[in-house]
């Protein structure tokens, strides 16, 4: 993630049964305290990537040593130079398939952008049009733009419907199980008694959910369907979708090295359910650099995020040079990056099965432009 997250809990009301919510709520709480005691007893030492090599000895041992030391698994890489595409890996090849966490959200920023070409939102689209039962309603101002470029004063995360789900998902992340369980229904009737914020830039997942309900409202298809018809059948992405459950895909590793389920994310899938393959990544890179992807015009820097970053619509661009536009991002058991260089359009992608940062990757493309 751009951003380190929190679990935010929502305050519950004041029924009878608030004690117990509050006991059984502690109870696991207490429970999660001993798994995770358990598991970091559990954990292995640090050590490098594990299985055969594949692809481009050269590139190999400039990922690897760019990421550094970790509880390494395998990896997946490409380095992208106009119509050359170079592979590397270990233990997984440019076919072999992995959660992209967050780089989901570049997807759901090109069906907004596809959809405003479409004629079926506009920028300024605020959430009480696409459901008038947040008329009045705190979040019914927030527009569509403002949640695409990361300021729409959102949460980071959608906020838990009382207690005992709060600890459930705790408990989950404590376990190295999908904590993300609401439904397309529950993220959308959490908007109703939400709380918004200033309209600064500040990274929401919970906006990025949104985001992907409101295009599926507005199109009158689910998201798993826009992303499959709308992007990965016009690029011939093959191997990348949205799962509708956890099957077909080993689990990741955590940071400490143990094993992590798979995510699907359920109700907050547009925010980083998507998986792929370093070869599907570099279609999407390539076509999304030369301005030939559905949606493509989202990477273009619109207002700034930070010292370090301007931002378009979930795209990032940094302000050093060379400045890549990029986007990172991590589930449970997974980490990724993707960025490419707005001048010459070379471009890195690194997936990790550990859920170890690989950000470092960048480099690759720094050392290039030195070169």
């Amino acid at each position: 993630m751009k951003k380190p997250t929190t679990i935010r809990v929502a305050a519950t009301a004041r029924t009878p049964g608030r004690c117990s919510l509050l006991i059984r709520g502690a109870a696991v709480l207490v429970g999660g305290a001993l798994v995770a005691g358990t598991l970091i007893a559990a954990a292995p030492a640090p050590r490098g990537f594990q299985g055969e090599p594949t692809g481009d000895p050269e590139l190999a041992a400039e990922v690897t040593s760019s990421v550094g030391p970790g509880h390494w698994q395998h990896y997946s890489a490409a380095h992208v130079k106009g119509d050359q595409v170079t592979w590397a890996g270990q233990g997984a090849d440019e076919h072999t398939e992995f959660e992209i966490g967050s780089i989901t959200k570049t997807f759901t920023a090109a069906l907004f952008t596809d959809a405003v070409e479409r004629g079926e939102v506009t920028p300024s689209t605020r959430l009480d049009e696409i459901w008038p039962e947040l008329h009045g309603k705190e979040a019914g101002s927030v527009d569509l733009e403002s949640i695409a470029m990361q300021r729409s004063g959102l949460p980071a995360m959608m906020p838990h419907a009382n207690a005992v789900d709060a600890t459930v998902s705790v408990l989950s992340s404590l376990a190295l199980q999908d904590p993300h369980r609401a439904s397309d229904e529950e993220v959308v009737q959490s908007l109703a008694d939400v709380s918004v914020g200033e309209q600064v830039p500040e990274y929401s997942n919970y906006g990025f959910a949104v985001l992907g309900q409101a295009l599926s409202e507005v199109t009158g298809q689910n998201y798993a369907d826009l992303v499959r018809q709308r992007i990965t059948e016009p690029l011939h992405m093959e191997s990348t979708y949205v799962p509708r459950n956890a099957d077909g895909l080993s689990h990741g590793y955590s940071a400490s090295g143990l094993p992590a389920a798979p995510w699907t994310l359920a109700g907050t899938a547009p925010a980083g359910a998507v998986r792929s393959t370093a070869h599907d990544l570099s279609i999407w890179l390539r076509a999304v650099s030369d301005g030939q992807a559905p949606g493509a015009d989202a990477a273009e820097p619109r207002e700034s995020f930070d010292d370090l970053d301007d931002i378009g619509w979930a795209w990032f661009t940094t302000t050093t040079v060379p400045a890549v536009t990029w986007h990172n991002g991590g589930t449970g058991g997974y980490r990724s990056y993707l960025g490419f260089d707005r001048d010459s359009g070379e471009g890195i992608i690194m997936l990790s099965d550990a859920a170890v940062s690989v950000d470092g990757v960048v480099d690759v493309i720094s050392r290039a432009e030195d070169s």
